[in-house]
């Protein structure tokens, strides 16, 4: 599982991830860059943060990969929802934004879920 990160605090978003799962490829980049990365093949999924989970986050990739493509995991104030997370992969979506202050919390929820759809692959 190839993964683009981009948004704020880009190391720690790796940091999580692979704490997560080991095995998946980080690609730190910026929401611009992330863009040909999942066009072309060579990420398989976006995640940024900022402070609202649906700002800086994740608006650059609704414009250049279409909404459909993208969804926020976790507002400011909230907490992520594994249903409702499960629905957005579910779904299709593949450019996930959370809120800053929500990494450790999101990101474990998000990766087992992707996880769990990539080994039905």
């Amino acid at each position: 599982m190839k993964i683009a990160v981009g948004g704020m605090q880009k190391n720690e978003m790796r940091d999580a991830i692979l704490k997560a799962c080991p095995d998946a490829e980080i690609i730190v980049t910026t929401d611009m860059g992330a863009v040909p990365m999942l066009k072309d093949g060579r990420a398989d999924y976006y995640f940024g943060a900022c402070e609202s989970g649906g700002g800086s986050a994740i608006s650059i990739l609704i414009g250049l990969m279409g909404y459909s493509n993208c969804c926020t995991v976790c507002k400011n104030g909230g907490s992520p929802n594994r249903d409702e997370i499960q629905k957005f992969v579910d779904a299709g979506k593949i450019c996930f934004g959370m809120t800053v202050s929500n990494i450790d919390g999101t990101v474990p929820v998000l990766m087992d879920v992707l996880m769990k759809k990539e080994a039905e692959k």
